[in-house]
């Protein structure tokens, strides 16, 4: 995993590059189940945070934008219907940690993913400690 981040003030990029590869293998269980898989991806994600110039709990609320894409390699590609799967999110952060000493930040986000036959939407709720 490749991970980049550049903290400024006026504004906090993150990129990540990552490659995963996770043998699987059935140990101690009957040929009717047994067997093996690779289970292969190829990502890249990127959020951008910068203030929007309004506070909340006595620190800048923040506005959030966030691109993902994932593409399936080895004996996942096509099991589920789809090669890659991509999304674009929007959202806000809050910084709490002015007020409570267990929340340092809140960060909500709608995202919208896309795929060859798969589409929909989500909304994320992260919570930093």
């Amino acid at each position: 995993m490749f991970d980049y981040t550049l903290v400024k003030p006026e504004y906090e990029i993150d990129f990540e590059l990552r490659y995963t590869n996770i043998r699987l293998k059935a140990f101690k269980s009957s040929q009717a189940v047994g067997g093996t898989a690779s289970a292969e991806a190829a990502s890249i994600y990127a959020r951008y945070r910068a203030p929007t110039g309004l506070y909340v709990m006595d620190r800048p609320l923040r506005y959030v934008l966030e691109l993902a894409s994932t593409t399936y390699l080895g004996d996942q590609r096509g099991l589920l219907g789809f090669n890659n799967l991509s999304f674009v999110g929007a959202g806000i952060e809050f910084d709490s940690s002015a007020k409570s000493g267990l929340i340092s930040r809140t960060r909500i986000v709608g995202r919208y993913a896309f795929g060859q036959n798969v589409q929909g939407i989500a909304i994320g709720l992260a919570v930093s400690f």
